[in-house]
């Protein structure tokens, strides 16, 4: 049986492979210079704007939900000028109405390359980028902010960094989580910066992105001399949590699987997701701004007590809640966490 496993597992890994190839090859059918179908001027000005914030949006829903209009809010008030691209295939026209008072422009397209075919597309498209001090790019598959955004971002000095993101990961290769990256002038003005983005393929697997995108993307920054850091680094956050599970007094079965697994896995230094595996020491004792969507529709890591995310939220944060129950009332699927 066990010999059936590996082989099964080895297979799997071959027919991934072999997906993935063909994945990167078919993008040469892809070679328009963007993908973008529709295009609504904001109420916020872009020109001569300091911070522009790229934020990607996706529903079946047709519509821009409560949660990310909130985030959008957030943004604004955090000092950016925010161009949303959105990769659903069609939007609500009034829900679009309720975006553009409080961004600088919306684009929608076909959904080639997920976040960052959209990515690319918004900054290729922005030309008032090339005057900005810092560009963020995210997604809205956080939900928050939990905390005041401008305090949060203002910890983001560019006189020894040059491009911060919330976390990182040593997956595959070092890189910051894709979710939430900010990159100062230095960053943006290199042949680095410029030459990633016009030389980006629309790629449709996922695992591809990935790996040629989202841990490409630190890859080439740091390729180029550019510094790269994390407001929560992984090796910080791997060791608190370790501290904190060694110190846990209650014993539950599921409690002592997971913290098993926990210090299994960092003692092998098998990287961990840390918006999943750390989301509750995140937010309670070092106040993180976000919570990841895939972690309350999914638990993809099986991680326990999940149901806390609620009393969780309300102990540390005046976040509305309810923005988060709306979205999954029409979101989740077989699971209530």
């Amino acid at each position: 049986m066990r010999v059936m496993r590996r082989v099964w597992r080895a297979l799997e890994i071959s027919h991934a492979a072999v997906a993935d190839r063909l994945s990167w090859y078919a993008s040469w059918r892809h070679l328009r210079s963007n993908y973008v179908t529709a295009r609504w001027e904001g109420g916020k000005p872009l020109a001569n704007a300091p911070k522009i914030a790229v934020l990607v949006h996706f529903s079946t829903q047709k519509r821009f939900a409560d949660y990310f209009l909130y985030l959008l809010r957030a943004l604004d008030q955090a000092g950016f000028t925010t161009v949303v691209v959105s990769n659903s295939r069609k939007l609500d026209p009034e829900s679009l109405q309720t975006v553009l008072p409080w961004c600088g422009r919306v684009l929608q397209r076909r959904n080639l390359g997920y976040d960052f075919g959209a990515w690319r597309d918004g900054i290729l498209l922005t030309p008032e980028i090339g005057e900005a001090e810092q560009v963020l790019i995210l997604n809205d598959s956080i939900f928050g902010p939990l905390q005041d955004l401008k305090e949060i971002i203002d910890q983001c000095q560019f006189d020894r960094t040059d491009v911060w993101g919330m976390t990182d990961s040593y997956d595959n290769k070092y890189h910051l989580q894709s979710f939430f990256v900010l990159f100062g002038a230095k960053a943006l003005r290199s042949k680095a910066f410029t030459d990633f983005w016009r030389q980006m393929r629309y790629v449709g697997g996922k695992r591809v992105v990935i790996h040629k995108y989202e841990v490409g993307l630190s890859q080439a920054m740091l390729k180029a001399g550019l510094k790269l850091k994390a407001l929560y680094p992984y090796r910080r956050l791997s060791a608190a949590v370790v501290d904190r599970a060694m110190a846990e007094t209650i014993s539950h079965p599921l409690l002592d699987t997971y913290f098993d697994r926990l210090l299994e896995g960092v003692n092998l230094g098998r990287p961990l997701n840390p918006t999943h595996y750390f989301w509750e020491y995140l937010i309670t004792e070092l106040r993180f701004p976000f919570i990841k969507r895939e972690l309350l529709e999914k638990n993809p890591a099986g991680i326990p007590l999940l149901v806390n995310w609620r009393s969780t939220i309300e102990s540390t944060s005046d976040y509305p809640v309810e923005l988060i129950e709306d979205y999954l009332q029409t979101a989740a699927r077989n699971r209530v966490f």
